[in-house]
Parts: C-alpha cells; sequence; structure tokens
C-alpha cells in the first residue's frame, strides 16, 4: 500500500495522482483507496465531535477524493457507503461515521417516500464542510451513483434552511436541471414526476397551514416559495405541462403567504407570454445558426466536406425561403386588417367593401404563387 501526501519522498503519491491510477487499475489500488476512505471516516468522527470549528485542510479534499473514485471506479457498495456518509453528514444522523454502516437501499420509486421535515444539522457545520458534501453529491449524482429522489429531496429540504446565498442558487439550479435531464429527449420518468410533485403539494400546503398574517416567513414558507418557483420554471420549459403541476399552482395561488400567491398569480397571467417569447427566442436561434456555413476555407477539401457545405447552403436557402413567406403572410395579415378598419370607418360603404374584396383576393394569388416555389 502506497502512503499518501509526503512531499519529501518523491516516490510517494498525491490524492489527484492515486485517483488518476485508481481510474486506470481500480483493482490494484484498491487498498490505498480504502485507506483513504478509512481515513474520511476517522476525520468525520472527530469533525461531528464539534461541527461548528474549523475543518481539518484534508478534509475537504478527502471528500472530493473519495466521491470522485468511489463514483467512476467503485460504483456500487463503496459509491453507495459514500454517499451515505455525506447525506447522513448533512442531515446530522450518526450512523454515517461508522465504517460499518450498511449502504442506502434503493428506495422504490413508485412510493412517495418524501418528507417534508427540514434538517438543522446542516447550520451547524462549518461553510466548507457544506459546500464540499454538496459538490460531492452532485458530482456523484451526475455520474448515475446516487439515486435522485432521496438526493433531491435533501437538496431541497437544505435550499430552505442554509444562509449560504451561493450554495443556494447552486442548490436550486441543479434541481431543475437534474429534473430536466430526467426527462429530457421526449422520455419521461412518470414515477419520478409524481414522487417529487406530490412532494411540491405537499410543501405548498405545509406553508398554507402553518401561515400566520403579518408573521414572518419560516422555513416552510421560503420551500413554499422554491417549489413554486421550480414548478414555475419547469412548466415554461415544457418539462411539467401537466394537470398536476397546475394543480400545485392553484394551492399556491390560494395560499396565505403573499410571496406564494403572487408567484402563481404571475405564472397565470404572464405564462402564454413568456412560453411565446421562448418560442420567438428558439427560432431566432435556429435562424442564426443555419447562417453560419462552415466553408473549410483554411483545410483540406474532400469529397464529404463538400457533401456537408452542400447540404448546409440547401438548408439555409430553405429557411430563408420560408422566413420570407412568414414575413409577408404577416405584413399581409396586417394590410388587410387595416383594411377592415377602413370598412367601418369609410362613408361609403360599398366602396370600401370592394377594396377589401380586392385585396384579400390579390392576397391569396400572391400568397399561393409563392407557396408553389
Amino acid at each position: 500500500m502506497t502512503s499518501i501526501d509526503d512531499s519529501s519522498n518523491p516516490s510517494i503519491l498525491k490524492l489527484s495522482q492515486l485517483q488518476n491510477r485508481c481510474k486506470r487499475d481500480p483493482v490494484a489500488y484498491k487498498q490505498d483507496y480504502d485507506a483513504q476512505s478509512r481515513r474520511l471516516i476517522s476525520l468525520v468522527e472527530i469533525l461531528l465531535l464539534s461541527p461548528s470549528a474549523d475543518p481539518s485542510p484534508s478534509l475537504v479534499e478527502l471528500i472530493q477524493f473519495t466521491a470522485a473514485v468511489s463514483s467512476s471506479s467503485y460504483k456500487g457498495e463503496e459509491s453507495d457507503k459514500i454517499a451515505t456518509l455525506l447525506m447522513d453528514l448533512l442531515v446530522g444522523s450518526s450512523n454515517g461515521a461508522k465504517n460499518d454502516a450498511p449502504p442506502r437501499r434503493k428506495q422504490n420509486p413508485g412510493v412517495p417516500v418524501l418528507q417534508t421535515s427540514l434538517p438543522v444539522a446542516a447550520l451547524q457545520l462549518h461553510r466548507d464542510i457544506r459546500k464540499a458534501c454538496v459538490s460531492a453529491l452532485i458530482l456523484m449524482r451526475n455520474k448515475g451513483a446516487v439515486q435522485p429522489l432521496c438526493l433531491l429531496q435533501l437538496f431541497f429540504q437544505l435550499l430552505a434552511v442554509l444562509p449560504d446565498k451561493n450554495l443556494r442558487e447552486s442548490l436550486y439550479h441543479h434541481i431543475v436541471n437534474d429534473i430536466r435531464n430526467i426527462n429530457k429527449n421526449g422520455k419521461k420518468d412518470e414515477k419520478v414526476n409524481r414522487t417529487i410533485q406530490s412532494f411540491f403539494h405537499r410543501i405548498v400546503q405545509a406553508s398554507a397551514d402553518e401561515a400566520v398574517p403579518g408573521g414572518e416567513d419560516s422555513p416552510t414558507d421560503y420551500a413554499a416559495k422554491r417549489a413554486t418557483q421550480m414548478t414555475c420554471d419547469l412548466y415554461r420549459r415544457q418539462v411539467w405541462n401537466d394537470e398536476r403541476s397546475v394543480h400545485i399552482l392553484a394551492s399556491a395561488a390560494s395560499s396565505p403567504n403573499s410571496s406564494v400567491m403572487g408567484r402563481a398569480l404571475r405564472f397565470f397571467l404572464n405564462i402564454e407570454t413568456e412560453m411565446d417569447s421562448d418560442h420567438k427566442a428558439r427560432e431566432e436561434s435556429s435562424w442564426q445558426d443555419c447562417q453560419t456555413i462552415d466553408l473549410h476555407l483554411h483545410s483540406k477539401k474532400t469529397s464529404k466536406k463538400q457533401s456537408r457545405i452542400a447540404k448546409q447552403v440547401k438548408t439555409k436557402k430553405k429557411m430563408q425561403h420560408e422566413r420570407e413567406i412568414v414575413v409577408m403572410n404577416e405584413r399581409h395579415d396586417k394590410g388587410v386588417e387595416a383594411s377592415r378598419k377602413l370598412f367601418f370607418r369609410n362613408r361609403t360603404p360599398t366602396r370600401s367593401s370592394r377594396i377589401v374584396r380586392d385585396y384579400t383576393e390579390t392576397r391569396q394569388e400572391f400568397r399561393f404563387k409563392h407557396l408553389q416555389v
């Protein structure tokens, strides 16, 4: 077994070097990883004696090392053990500091296991430890080593109690992006969506039951605000555009908390305008993308590159033609509307109706000719 972090001996590895070698040869360096894992558990036990004290300088580095290596080279029992250790450290459980602690069992996605209780143990930890644990769990989730439901529940509960603004924003963006990735490419996980939406609905209902008119916002009220905002964002991005999301926002609209109610009412008043602006922005982005053609002026000309250029030019011409037709139709539609207004203004209805009829027939012939191109 190779020792770590002794700069006097050039043959001794650093954690970054050991991480690289564990990825290349996991079996040969398994004992070195186990030694670092036991070292992490010992440092966590020392930290639990005084959570608010300044942590050991090597603790943050060990958290990042074990999370990265366990989720890539030793995914399974080792990654479950590290994830359980970090989650228990955030929620204040003492089981996470034991070496023989069983790994967290995989939950049944069909059973709603999310709880609305808010953990306060994370407030006692040093801010660097909180940030390191959250970053490590996000890394493990991105590599598929952690189940989504338990981590989303923990992050949402931390979102309501943590005083660190930057960490709260990181948690919010991760939750939204993780739900988007679960439902990307049109493949929606209805079991996960139903469980998370039920959790959000209970948070909103709990805030409505605990709300006191004129009182200060509690952590439950802040969690209800975030649940409402997440539901609005996911509906606007067409991830949760179903009836359950509307029920959550309808409950938020009748909440006695003014902030929760205001966010829900703004959603119902402006969602169509916002989704229309998003659609126009996507169309404009696709239009700008088709305008850029890589002509390979400074590279070797091959038949494959030439066919790619020809395809891009053909796509550009087609998009330009479709865009011109849309612009002309919009312009003529405005002209028809102006002619109708002229009909009601003019004192001679016969002449005005003839103008409207002639202009409409000309417009239809013009559109037909261009559609035949």
